[in-house]
């Protein structure tokens, strides 16, 4: 079966935000807002990349007692997704008053009230409307201010005749798009086949496993990335058989703030100057091996800016021999870390804050 490509209509409630307006996200990983259906308020994620209006649990609707919707087709054969009204749906102080929303087990009322998720706002919720995403300070700017100049740095076309949003990007000499999808907890994540087209810095190596058991391989670019003529310091990619094109997850936006202009179907993306103080390092170890070793640095981490790189061998941290995972989690919650290491058979040691 060839999956259908289909994309809902979102109905606005009006052709421009009442006024502009900043609201600030919730948690520390995937971008998280308050919104209310039918008066009752509820925790969505905001996904950059979700088709159609959004997504809610499925006993939560039925608790919030929300008519049927229709399917939403995903095959030839009638088979889809179930979809709900949520005819009172509120986000920023707007109301969307014809969303529709799939319905699907999300396991909301069984996670602790801190960390509840009850569903997700989709990209179409917002057609026609502009806003910024702004990863970096954990915010999203709505004021309808239209990217006037497709030319400008940073300044992208936005591809949104298909479910998910794509942007053009140039990874060394090939060009491809890229989704982007902050709803994705992982990196720059490139399909195999792909591989062999690109300029890597050196054959790519095992970083872990997803829940289905795929395993992912971690490799850098050559030449970082570039979108919307703007060169950014990106090279780390995951390699992993998930999309069928390069897709932008939340860690790799999570440098940069992306302003969607869905009324002329730009994007712009800028570095903000005025970013916090991180709340990680950045890095991440396999303790399975002997020493530990470092097998991922984020692009743009703390971790990255002092100098530390994927295959380094952990000898010690702030001075203690650490040899299982909870010992070097243990040790890096520290706010300041000097980190020794071995690399191509020399001792070095580097210094990292998060203050």
């Amino acid at each position: 079966m060839r999956p259908i490509l289909f994309c809902l209509l979102a109905c606005t409630a009006s052709s421009a935000w009442a006024a502009p307006r900043t609201v600030s996200c919730s948690g520390t990983g995937p971008l998280l807002v308050d919104v209310t259906i039918a008066g009752k308020p509820l925790r969505f994620m905001f996904d950059t990349a979700l088709p159609g209006d959004g997504r809610i649990d499925e006993e939560v609707a039925k608790e919030l007692g929300l008519a049927p919707g229709g399917i939403y087709p995903t095959d030839t054969d009638g088979g889809g997704i179930p979809l709900v009204k949520a005819e009172k749906f509120e986000f920023a102080g707007e109301g969307f008053p014809n969303a529709t929303l799939w319905s699907v087990p999300l396991g909301a009322k069984k996670q602790p009230a801190e960390q509840r998720i009850d569903g997700a706002i989709g990209w179409q919720l917002l057609k026609g409307r502009v806003y910024t995403v702004d990863l970096a300070n954990r915010r999203i700017i709505l004021d309808d201010a239209e990217l006037s100049d497709p030319s400008a740095l940073g300044v992208a076309a936005l591809m949104a005749d298909e479910p998910s949003p794509s942007i053009p990007v140039s990874m060394g000499r090939v060009d491809s798009r890229a989704t982007l999808n902050s709803g994705n907890m992982m990196g720059l994540v490139i399909p195999n086949s792909m591989q062999s087209k690109l300029q890597l810095t050196k054959e790519p190596w095992v970083s872990g496993k997803i829940g289905n058991g795929q395993t992912i391989k971690r490799a850098r670019l050559k030449t970082p990335m570039t979108f919307g003529g703007l060169a950014t310091p990106m090279t780390g990619i995951e390699l992993l058989d998930v999309w069928e094109t390069p897709n932008m997850g939340f860690l790799a936006m999570e440098p940069f703030a992306f302003t969607f202009d869905l009324k002329n179907n730009r994007v712009r993306i800028t570095e903000p100057a005025n970013k916090p103080r991180p709340a990680r390092y950045g890095v991440a170890f396999d303790a399975e091996q002997s020493p530990p070793r470092i097998v991922r640095i984020f692009d743009l981490s703390v971790a990255d800016r002092a100098g530390l790189r994927e295959g380094d061998a952990i000898i010690s941290i702030n001075g203690a021999r650490v040899q299982t995972q909870q010992e070097i989690l243990a040790a890096m919650k520290a706010p300041k870390v000097s980190i020794e290491i071995e690399r191509d058979g020399k001792p070095l040691t580097h210094q990292m804050s998060r203050e």
